[in-house]
């Protein structure tokens, strides 16, 4: 699973990117506590000894070259009343690229990769309104390519424990609040706030006031958006808001699916460096791993080592290393902000 990157070409990387020690504390800050405050810029810029004026040249910079995608609030699929699956393919190496494309006609596939397995190479997200608009999505495929009952795999979450996908740009690893996510999330239209809403709080301005327009739009003051958002992350509605980085563009080349089997999923939520844990639901036969959790890193000798680390602690043996190795879903970040 190597690759040849190391943290010395990702040091480089960063000096080419202009991330000196001030801008990454700034990218830290803005992924990991970004304040919603009339001026937040102003918020970060005091944090770390900078004026506001270079904090907002800054990261309007890193948003032009695509190194950060938005600052705002994800919404949680479920609160839109959807289904998601993790679904993975066999599919011969001469038809993964045809394969892919169809894959990808689906609007709401928001990954998909080509990994090292011995069963499955494509594995794709897919979501829908119900388990039966799903699973007729997979089966054009499986129909289409004529693919066998033993070469696809549909994998529901049972439960869902932590996603979070944030980038320690000091370690060159992927790293994650421990904040688990509420069982049940209300869905939009019970919590009374329209749609316009949500809109306006998924990508602000890089302004010093970026907030002005939806205090005014909705007659508010900061302080009631900012409990809110609160409120809205505590019930599920939200998964977070803050400063989304391009893993690639960042330098995070190497990303893995690790999966097992263990009594309690719900442990594994405590490990720092997972962006994703799901407890799936088994199928007899064709997939008997209950638990899975994603790690990103500049390199793969970085996630072998945290991977073993981390899993011996929890007592666990015998896992799976999925690494990826291609991306075939070029505008996956264009998907996953859509």
């Amino acid at each position: 699973m190597k690759q040849p990157h190391n943290l010395f070409i990702y040091t480089e990387l960063l000096q080419a990117l202009m991330l000196d020690d001030k801008s990454r504390e700034l990218l830290m800050e803005a992924q990991y506590n970004f304040p919603i405050t009339n001026r937040p810029f102003l918020e970060l810029a005091k944090r770390i000894g900078a004026t506001e004026d270079w904090v907002i040249e800054t990261l309007r910079r890193f948003k032009e070259m695509g190194l950060i995608r938005r600052i705002g609030a994800l919404v949680n699929y479920r609160a839109r009343g959807m289904v998601s699956a993790l679904v993975a393919l066999r599919v011969r190496d001469y038809l993964v690229d045809e394969v892919a494309a169809e894959i990808n006609r689906d609007r709401y596939v928001t990954h998909n990769f080509l990994r090292l397995h011995n069963r499955y190479n494509i594995w794709y997200v897919t979501k829908a309104t119900s388990k039966e608009e799903l699973e007729d999505k997979v089966r054009r495929i499986v129909d289409k390519f004529a693919l066998s009952p033993d070469d696809y795999v549909v994998l529901y979450a049972e439960k869902t424990y932590k996603i979070d996908v944030k980038f320690d740009l000091n370690a060159g690893v992927s790293r994650a609040k421990i904040r688990r996510l509420p069982d049940s999330s209300l869905k939009i239209e019970e919590v009374g706030l329209p749609l316009e809403f949500y809109e306006m709080i998924k990508s602000i301005s890089i302004v010093k006031e970026p907030f002005n327009e939806i205090t005014t739009r909705f007659k508010m003051p900061v302080s009631k958006i900012t409990e809110l958002i609160g409120e809205l992350r505590d019930n599920g509605v939200l998964r977070d808001f803050y400063a989304m980085i391009d893993p690639d563009l960042a330098g995070f080349k190497a990303n893995a699916m690790i999966t097992f089997s263990i009594s309690d999923c719900g442990k594994v939520a405590n490990i720092d460096e997972a962006t994703h844990v799901v407890k799936r639901v088994i199928v007899p036969g064709k997939w008997n791993h209950n638990c899975y959790f994603m790690i990103h890193a500049v390199n793969y000798d970085i996630i072998s080592s945290i991977v073993q680390d981390r899993l011996s602690k929890l007592g666990v043996t015998e896992y799976d290393v999925l690494p990826s190795v291609r991306n075939l879903l070029p505008n996956m970040a264009r998907r996953i902000e859509q």
